[in-house]
């Protein structure tokens, strides 16, 4: 029996480290399958637990004893794991550890409520515990799934900014620390519908709003059209595409700088140059994953509307 035990723990022990060690390189919807990741610490350290409480051995008792001895091994063993993450790529988390203190917790009281034979109030809470937990946790999982499935139903449509949904897919960027970029919908200008988006670049570097383009095919597209709104003196925005290859270096990638003018601005970028952005090779039309448009370094507060980001068709006309 103690052989089966060590066995169990030792299998379980290596594949959750396996699982946790191991490097993950996620290039489309970073944040959707960051927040099912964190998710996914509820069950193995409630596993982890599970086997823990099996494992020790029969004369720590009494059974309240052995529950808070699993608890606190597995705690211990998640914040070993998010200590040493980082040397092998992953980052570490407390909230990781705190989604892992809550499998454990699950899963030992579940345990526990169980046993409790005929005790059916033990039991139902446990259930009803269980659900309400789960469904706060994939909350944030679900929200952005919402944003994943508007990109999905409206493509080629980027942004038309009328659903709360695309606030999933378009966050702010750089700024300061004290002045940090922000986005929020508006009704006081649109170039189409009721409502644009309304930037407000904080004081800094690269301030800005980036799209999560999810790793689309652009090849049947002949153009990046978007209109934007700059209520005061002209400035340039640069406009940034991405593809699934390294983009961190400029020659990687597609940048340029577009001078706005007061007023209303159609942009419209050829699928050609965005292609031959990148020096020493061709942008991946097929596999693009992130649009930004941001204003440069050092720049003052920028206020801005962007409206109508959409990919124009090979055989629609430009209006």
């Amino acid at each position: 029996m103690n052989l089966l035990k060590s066995i169990a723990l030792a299998s379980t022990l290596a594949v959750l480290t396996l699982v946790f060690f191991w490097p993950v390189r996620l290039r489309a919807d970073v944040s959707f399958w960051g927040h099912v990741f964190d998710l996914g610490h509820i069950p193995m350290l409630g596993w982890l637990a599970a086997v823990l409480l099996y494992a020790l051995p029969e004369r720590v008792q009494p059974a309240t004893r052995r529950h808070a001895l699993a608890f606190a091994l597995a705690v211990a063993f998640a914040v070993a794991i998010e200590w040493l993450q980082p040397l092998f790529g992953r980052s570490k988390s407390l909230g990781d550890v705190a989604n892992g203190a809550i499998g454990a917790a699950l899963a030992l009281t579940g345990i526990a409520a169980w046993q409790r034979t005929g005790r059916w109030f033990w039991r139902g809470g446990h259930a009803v515990a269980l659900a309400a937990t789960l469904a706060v946790a994939l909350w944030p999982a679900y929200e952005e799934w919402r944003g994943l499935r508007w990109r999905h139903k409206n493509f080629p449509s980027l942004g038309d900014f009328e659903n709360d949904e695309e606030l999933k897919l378009w966050r702010a960027q750089g700024g300061s620390r004290g002045r940090p970029t922000t986005v929020t919908f508006t009704r006081a200008r649109a170039a189409r519908g009721e409502q644009s988006l309304r930037v407000a670049g904080g004081a800094g570097s690269w301030a800005g709003v980036s799209y999560s383009a999810g790793d689309k095919d652009w090849t049947r597209f002949r153009a990046l059209v978007l209109d934007v709104f700059n209520p005061r003196e002209p400035f340039t925005l640069f406009v940034r595409v991405d593809d699934n290859g390294n983009c961190a270096s400029l020659t990687d990638r597609f940048e340029r700088g577009h001078e706005l003018a007061h007023g209303w601005n159609r942009l419209r970028i050829s699928a050609v140059e965005i292609e031959r952005g990148p020096q020493g090779r061709r942008l991946n039309l097929k596999s693009i994953g992130r649009l930004a448009f941001f204003t440069g370094d050092g720049e003052p507060q920028r206020f801005w509307f962007l409206d109508n980001v959409h990919l124009e068709a090979r055989d629609e006309e430009g209006d």
